[in-house]
């Protein structure tokens, strides 16, 4: 028989009512054996000085310890629920039925929000006047030769084609609207983009914010299948641009790919560590 855990303050009656004053905000986290990120998340969340919010987190029928943390944090967390499911954007989407604020942004296991402020900057600008709120986000990589930070600010939104503008941790989404449209669970890494997708060309409204929003670390993004990852954004190209423009686009990228984990790569990992460290210092990219 399945599984099935749950509490939080909803189900303990404790929950407080919304303040109607203020846009209300359901942050959710998804997670599944990965109780270290969880409690960095938790604490972005909770360490927020915005109030109105409920927290939200769907397990995935962890086996690691998060289920005893969920329940030790039973009255600092709104729901919360530790069952199996088919993978990240399926609970995603269940996060998404659970919620019952006007706004929703998923921060998942080991997301933070860039600041204790983040929350209480971007309420200024959730009304009905628009539909996505976004804005940039804290990149960290670590591999064998260092630690790197690095600020991304959002790409063009008429790019959106070939590339999501930022990061799912930096979109607010208004909650009806994610209840609508829910996540394609038959992408493995893209449904996100995929989503967005169908709201612009949906014809609703973005508003870019000239701020950080969140902070993550993204060196496990370098063991991404990237044949899987061009294929998800080619196929939902397919709203937005011509089949010759959108094949020349994606053949250009995976090709670069394939000379940077073939040729590239190679190479640089026989260099000396000093040799990297000077040419990243020189060429300051990534």
């Amino acid at each position: 028989m399945e599984q099935k855990s749950c509490g939080g303050k909803r189900l303990l009656g404790k929950q407080p009512s919304f303040d109607g004053s203020s846009p209300s905000i359901s942050v959710i986290t998804v997670t599944y054996n990965r109780l270290g990120g969880l409690y960095e998340t938790f604490s972005s969340v909770i360490s927020q000085t915005y109030t109105n919010i409920e927290y939200i987190i769907i397990d995935g029928d962890s086996q690691d310890g998060t289920v005893n943390f969920l329940h030790q944090k039973d009255e600092m967390i709104s729901y919360w629920v530790s069952e199996k499911d088919t993978g990240i954007y399926d609970a995603m989407n269940k996060g998404a039925l659970a919620a019952t604020g006007d706004w929703i942004i998923f921060m998942n296991s080991g997301d933070q929000f860039f600041s204790e402020s983040t929350l209480a900057q971007v309420a200024t600008h959730l009304d009905s006047s628009v539909d996505v709120v976004y804005g940039g986000f804290t990149s960290i990589v670590v591999d064998r030769y260092q630690t790197r930070v690095f600020q991304r600010v959002p790409q063009k939104l008429s790019d959106i084609w070939h590339h999501i503008p930022t990061c799912h941790q930096s979109i607010f989404v208004k909650t009806k609207l994610q209840v609508q449209f829910p996540f394609n669970t038959s992408f493995t890494w893209c449904a996100d983009h995929d989503f967005l997708v169908r709201l612009y060309v949906g014809a609703c409204s973005f508003k870019e914010l000239p701020m950080m929003i969140s902070k993550f670390d993204v060196s496990d993004r370098q063991s991404r299948d990237i044949l899987t990852y061009t294929k998800e954004r080619w196929r939902i190209s397919k709203h937005l641009a011509h089949p010759l423009k959108r094949n020349i686009y994606f053949l250009k990228e995976y090709w670069r790919f394939f000379l940077w984990k073939n040729l590239t790569c190679k190479i640089r990992n026989l260099l000396p560590k000093e040799w990297v460290l000077a040419l990243r210092r020189y060429r300051g990219t990534c």
